[in-house]
């Protein structure tokens, strides 16, 4: 699929920190034992490889350089494979659908006492109480659980324009209508509980993004494995499974059944987020299931 030179430089909002949030979110689950390493060739008779590269939705300068031999794999690739194609369209949807319908606002949804909290948390981010009203519970904790954004230029956005402007074609594994039903099909319930624990641990984000940031560069994922264990202590294990399922285990498979077709055709560039590749439902492992050899370049 071509994408224009001006859907590329779409201004980021909070349709992407919604993106972004999907992979923020899979830092904090549980992962299986698997090799080290971020960038994966991967292999199969009759076709060029294909590479698959574990991403963190990050804007600082260690993430958005890539490795070499990351460099050459994305450079020599023929197309690059994203979760979602990240243009304009999809951007406007997204946060479309961040927002109540007429008649329904957010304070009719929570605890006054939480109501209050969020309209605080949310004015430090320049959101006026009446804009707030007509935001969902999961636009806001999707807002507040990311660090503030300098540059606006995170890894997979970089990857993307790039692309654009090398007229290498874009695909997308997932429709921004399917990643936006990740959250938007959550129970109220769930979604208010999120956001009271996101406020309840605001002042503790950065740091977890420092360390998370530490240990992606690393590509140590048994590190990355228990430093999610430490952070999942205080999470209502019910609730944890149901975002496992949903965030992660369910969209491995509908990614690696899209994705096949495009490894048949050889010179893919696969950028997922670093915790879609690992465990028993991870992407590595499905992919070695459907007979690809998939062996770790970085």
């Amino acid at each position: 699929m071509r994408r224009t030179k001006s859907d590329a430089m779409a201004t980021p909002g909070w349709g992407v920190t919604l993106i972004w949030l999907l992979l923020g979110l899979t830092w904090l689950l549980p992962v299986g034992a698997e090799a080290q390493g971020r960038l994966w060739r991967i292999s199969a008779a009759g076709v060029e490889p294909s590479y698959l590269f574990g991403t963190m939705h990050s804007e600082h300068p260690e993430v958005t350089r890539l490795p070499p031999a990351v460099e050459r794999a994305f450079v020599g690739s023929e197309r690059l494979v994203l979760e979602m194609v990240l243009d304009q369209t999809a951007m406007l949807s997204t946060a479309q659908a961040g927002l109540f319908e007429s008649g329904r606002d957010l304070e009719d949804v929570l605890p006054p006492a939480l109501y209050r909290r969020t309209v605080e948390a949310m004015a430090d981010y320049g959101v006026p109480e009446p804009v707030l009203r007509r935001f969902k519970p999961w636009m806001i904790f999707s807002t507040l659980m990311l660090p503030r954004s300098r540059t606006g230029m995170f890894l997979d956005l970089r990857l993307y324009q790039q692309a654009v402007a090398a007229d290498k074609p874009v695909a997308g594994l997932e429709t921004a209508a399917e990643q936006i039903a990740v959250f938007d099909g959550m129970s109220m319930a769930d979604q208010i509980s999120i956001l009271r624990d996101t406020l309840d641990n605001l002042e503790r984000f950065d740091a977890w993004f420092e360390e998370m940031r530490r240990v992606y560069l690393s590509g140590d994922l048994d590190a990355l494995a228990r430093f999610s264990d430490g952070m999942m202590s205080d999470i209502d294990p019910a609730l944890a499974q149901r975002f496992q399922r949903r965030f992660v285990s369910e969209r491995n498979h509908r990614m690696v059944e899209r994705l096949q077709p495009l490894l048949r055709q050889g010179g893919a560039f696969v950028a997922v987020g670093a915790l879609h590749l690992p465990g028993e439902d991870g992407i590595i492992a499905l992919l070695r299931a459907a007979g690809y050899e998939v062996r770790r370049e970085e």
